[in-house]
């Protein structure tokens, strides 16, 4: 059983997530941004985060810059899970692609929508995580 940490401005991909992986026996907390999320992990320990990057007052990105400095959280692996693709063809793409590698938290990056499979790179990612 893991806590998972679900950032997202978007109410509806926050629930759809809960109701993947609740079911599964992991606990879900929400926050609606990274300030939000920052402040949720002060509440307890958090084994994932699973983070948009496209959210108001503080973005995805910011976030997880954020948290690979704080040395209580660095450790905590995150899925970026966002409309955003990384084209690393262009300029724009190969900035966001450096930005997120060079945090060191990001260990995968999940497009949505969410759908079950996507759900199950998720799960076995946790199981992954368990064995450690």
């Amino acid at each position: 059983m893991a806590a998972i940490l679900i950032v997202d401005d978007s109410s509806s991909t926050r629930i759809q997530l809960k109701n993947f992986l609740e079911p599964h026996k992991h606990t879900c907390t929400e926050a609606v941004n990274g300030l939000d999320a920052l402040e949720k992990l002060k509440n307890g320990p958090i084994d994932l985060i699973i983070c948009d990057l496209n959210m108001p007052e503080m973005d995805g990105i910011e976030f997880i810059t954020r948290q690979s400095k704080n040395d209580d959280f660095k450790d905590i692996p995150t899925i970026m899970c966002t409309t955003e693709t990384i084209n690393k063809k262009t300029e724009e793409g190969k900035a966001l692609y450096e930005r997120v590698k060079s945090s060191g938290v990001v260990k995968a990056w999940i497009v949505k929508p969410i759908t079950p499979k996507k759900v199950s790179l998720i799960l076995n990612f946790l199981e992954k995580l368990e064995l450690n």
